[in-house]
């Protein structure tokens, strides 16, 4: 009896799966949602990204110049703050000052351009720090941008970004990223 009821559940689902593969497929539409799930993954070496382009290598060099530009001052300053130090080491030294409170007074300017260099220094990185944040955003923002513009009509179901080690291995076939630095490079616009 146990083997008469498989048999008949066994049948009921060959016949079920018979019905399944007879049904029209609604117009080709099946096999097109079929064929997006399976989709085509590419991806973009962001490191070329950040060497070609145009917008990146700009702002990389905007970048670099207030950096330098910051560490100069930063070091007139040092070097003021130096030669202050020796100033009033050399003053004490020939007893130029004549009483407690000329040192006092000596020692106290010294602290306040010692505290004005660190204020300066502080001031210096936060702005690198928040001018690095900003270009890193906006680069991130132009180049998602750009990638959902460029795949508008869905020829990718994923574009993944590569840096360094992070993507092991990828068909170079899947390689994206000349295509996207050159649309980066087109839609530019120096400031």
């Amino acid at each position: 009896m146990k083997k008469t009821i498989l048999l008949a559940v066994a049948a009921l689902a060959l016949a079920a799966c018979g019905n399944k593969a007879n049904t029209p497929k609604d117009n080709g539409l099946e096999k097109a949602a079929d064929e997006k799930k399976q989709g085509v993954i590419a991806y973009v070496e962001l490191d070329s990204i950040n060497s070609q382009y145009q917008y990146a290598i700009d702002m990389t060099d905007e970048l670099e110049t207030r950096q330098k530009n910051y560490a100069s001052q930063l070091s007139a300053k040092a070097q003021a703050l130096q030669n202050a130090m020796n100033s009033a080491q050399q003053k004490a030294q020939k007893g130029e000052y004549t009483s407690q409170e000329q040192v006092q007074q000596a020692q106290a300017s010294l602290q306040r351009q010692q505290q004005q260099y660190e204020n300066l220094e502080a001031k210096y990185q936060r702005e690198m720090l928040e001018a690095t944040n900003d270009f890193n955003k906006s680069l991130r923002d132009s180049i998602q941008n750009f990638i959902a513009e460029f795949n508008k009509d869905g020829r990718y179901a994923m574009i993944l970004g590569k840096q360094d080690v992070s993507l092991l291995y990828a068909d170079p076939a899947l390689n994206i990223t000349d295509q996207v630095i050159k649309g980066l490079n087109k839609r530019y616009t120096k400031k």
